[in-house]
């Protein structure tokens, strides 16, 4: 009787135990719950989130960030049920999900870091070659080598260029040169050789404001492009010839 009596102590002990350290968690889970689907507790702040992410105004924010995390859960065991997580395609969608948003977040900063200056000087030229004709050379590069037999003289008016040669002509003097990028790398260098005013056109009146964001946003992509470069230049790159590698 009195073993009986110790392992009833004993249970009593056990479950007051348990639910010392278990009941209050619960319960201050349970206070934090907003809803549950399928045995998956979303919290209140899940909920807010959402309603921050996807712009709802205050009146409909609960109920439609409700009914959207409850949409993605179900969704999300679905393809659970399915094993598509388990899929290598899925392995890979992620794995490429995952470099995309981390290089997203890289050029961000760097785009937000970069400062550049538009004076009224820089719209000031840009506007006054309106209504030019310019003559200039493009230089292709190949694997950072300059291929001067193979560049090519365009004389074109200045309104008729696309917008982005318009801002990369338009901050060069004659003489100068400026190289071009395309994702970092080294692709030609162009050269305006001479402007000069082209008859029977008259000048386009562009908007100044607008021109001077063009140029702002011209010289921050500049500015990334350097960088992505300058990453370039300072890295070790070895590619394999896959016609040796077979021999």
């Amino acid at each position: 009787m009195k073993y009986l009596f110790v392992i009833l102590a004993l249970v009593i002990m056990s479950s007051a135990v348990t639910f010392y350290y278990l009941k209050p968690k619960d319960l201050l889970e349970s206070r934090d719950v907003a809803v549950t689907v399928n045995g998956h507790q979303l919290s209140r702040k899940q909920v807010n989130d959402q309603g921050l992410r996807q712009g709802y105004h205050s009146g409909e924010s609960v109920e439609s960030s409700i009914n959207s995390l409850v949409t993605k859960q179900l969704l999300l065991d679905e393809a659970q049920r399915m094993g598509i997580d388990r899929e290598d395609e899925f392995r890979r969608a992620l794995k490429d999900y995952y470099e995309q948003s981390l290089i997203k977040v890289l050029t961000d900063r760097k785009l937000n870091s970069v400062k550049v200056t538009v004076t009224s000087e820089d719209v000031d030229r840009y506007l006054n070659c309106s209504g030019q004709m310019l003559t200039f050379t493009r230089i292709p590069i190949e694997e950072g080598k300059v291929l001067e037999e193979q560049s090519r003289q365009n004389s074109v008016l200045f309104d008729d260029l696309s917008e982005s040669l318009r801002l990369v002509l338009a901050s060069l003097e004659p003489g100068e040169k400026i190289t071009q990028f395309e994702t970092g790398t080294e692709i030609g260098i162009i050269v305006l050789d001479k402007m000069e005013k082209a008859k029977g056109f008259d000048p386009v009146e562009y908007d100044r404001e607008r021109v001077r964001e063009l140029l702002s946003d011209y010289k921050k992509s500049l500015e990334i492009d350097r960088w992505i470069n300058s990453l370039r230049k300072n890295a070790s790159v070895v590619v394999y010839d896959e016609e040796k590698r077979n021999d």
